[in-house]
């Protein structure tokens, strides 16, 4: 029971990489093209940041765990963001 917990934490960890490294790609191609075509890009993350959400839940992962995760990413987003792009 243990492990298959870890293995959880092991692709929640992954997931939140993966969707870090999108939403900094799509603010890069955002400032650099200047094209509005950005923003469904963006609307398109948070919709599958959302079902990621739903799917966690339905894994068992408590909801402290996920506002957990929830913060780090949005902090390693505007953090990140800041100091790539601007």
């Amino acid at each position: 029971m243990k492990y298959e917990k870890e293995v959880l934490y092991f692709y929640m960890i992954l997931v939140t990489i993966g969707t870090v490294l999108i939403a900094l790609t799509t603010l890069r191609y955002m400032s650099n093209v200047n094209d509005s075509s950005g923003y469904l890009i963006l609307f398109g993350l948070i919709f599958t940041i959302s079902y990621i959400n739903y799917l966690e839940k339905k894994a068992g992962i408590s909801k402290k765990v996920i506002w957990i995760r929830n913060s780090v990413y949005t902090v390693l987003v505007i953090s990140l963001t800041y100091f790539l792009y601007f």
